[in-house]
């Protein structure tokens, strides 16, 4: 007999959203103040703006639902869109699962995905037996003389304990 036990979304548990995001340099102070006054209610907030590097650190705790998880992170996304100039990654914990939350202009925040995937991809090339196929080009080939350059390599790499 197997017995699940299923989390309610209603369930508290410790939350801790930390990072820094770059933001616009003509960022009022109102602006940083609202997203305090909004989340205030649900974990403890801190925002700093720093004026000469035109960033703002955050760190957001407390012991919260998952339900104000979603809450809280869609707020911050919508700062980051609002005022963010770069995409950003955060560090989410909640329930003892890390997790990152990418925010920013929208194409700033596809990159960082892009370059999650490549970067699991890459990590693959690590692991044991790992065969792959490389295509080798002089420098300067083009796309017209292009013959038969793709060879198997293999890769024997040491045993993880």
């Amino acid at each position: 007999m197997t017995v699940v036990i299923a989390r309610s979304t209603l369930e508290k548990s410790l939350y801790i959203l930390s990072g820094s995001m770059s933001v616009q340099h003509d960022i009022e102070a109102e602006d940083i103040e609202s997203v305090s006054r909004h989340l205030a209610g649900i974990a403890e907030v801190y925002l700093s703006h720093d004026k000469v590097s035109h960033t703002v650190s955050l760190r957001i705790a407390g012991t919260v639902a998952r339900d104000d998880v979603r809450v809280i992170e869609k707020r911050i996304e919508r700062f980051a869109e609002e005022h963010g100039t770069t995409g950003t990654i955060l560090l989410s914990e909640w329930n003892g699962v890390t997790d990152w939350l990418m925010v920013g202009l929208n194409w700033h925040v596809q990159c960082l995905i892009r370059l999650g995937a490549v970067q699991e991809q890459l990590a693959k090339l690590t692991e044991p037996d790992v065969d792959f196929l490389v295509r080798l080009e002089p420098p300067g080939a083009n796309a017209i003389s292009r013959g038969q350059s793709i060879m198997r390599v293999a890769l024997d790499t040491p045993q993880r304990s």
